[in-house]
């Protein structure tokens, strides 16, 4: 998402947060009901970028064609309009929150399985088990690797601050702090998913699976699976 008001840029990746930070920032004010945030890529706001960097490989060419798209669509927020020139891309603060790989997946998975509406826009079925759909789904959509959404044209990660999800309270007093908002002490949990005991879904298979697939963020944010967690 794009704040003019508060001069920073956030990154929003899906289940990390990113929903509590917008509400914050101003993103929803004028907005009610689904579809108000604001999922856009690094490369898909960035200004300026470099064609041979945008031509350098599949997944940025995506990000481009995507770019151009939203740029012609009508959002249910219309916040998530928002472009930035050259200049305030450089000065704007930019900042993102990550999570645990494991965790976050399998957060998207019991979001899905929870919601009608979803399963009926990604074709999700109603009943499948957290190894199947992973299997089936990972690298689509929501969930893309992270680095996904934080990766400029030229491959690089340049952002002012990156927080974790695992420390989300400390995190959340520095983008505050940066930004000079005062306030509101404590992040408000805009949308907060029910409690539940999920360690049977994590198999050796699925762990293991994770591990592979996610491996480049795993290594970048220093990441590993712990048992401890999903208790």
């Amino acid at each position: 998402m794009i704040s003019h008001k508060h001069q920073c840029i956030f990154i929003h990746i899906p289940k990390c947060a990113g929903t509590s930070f917008e509400n914050v920032l101003g993103h929803f004010d004028g907005h009610h009901g689904r579809e108000g945030q604001d999922h856009r890529s690094i490369r898909m706001i960035q200004e300026p970028y470099s064609f041979v960097d945008v031509l350098s490989n599949v997944e940025n060419l995506k990000d481009y064609i995507r770019r151009q798209r939203e740029r012609f669509r009508t959002h249910a927020n219309p916040n998530n309009n928002f472009t930035l020139s050259s200049d305030e891309y450089k000065r704007y603060y930019k900042f993102t929150i990550v999570r645990n790989p494991w965790l976050r997946a399998h957060s998207w998975y019991r979001n899905a399985m929870r919601d009608k509406i979803h399963q009926q826009n990604y074709g999700y079925p109603p009943a499948i088990s957290f190894t199947d759909f992973m299997k089936k789904y990972a690298g689509h959509g929501y969930l893309r690797p992270q680095t996904y959404w934080l990766k400029q044209y030229n491959g690089k990660i340049e952002l002012d601050f990156i927080g974790k999800f695992e420390a989300l309270d400390s995190a959340y007093r520095t983008v505050m702090q940066e930004l000079n908002i005062d306030g509101i002490k404590e992040l408000p949990h805009k949308i907060e998913g029910k409690k539940s005991n999920i360690s049977d879904d994590f198999t050796d298979e699925i762990i293991d699976f994770i591990a592979q697939f996610y491996e480049e963020e795993i290594q970048l944010f220093n990441y590993s699976f712990d048992y401890t967690e999903i208790a």
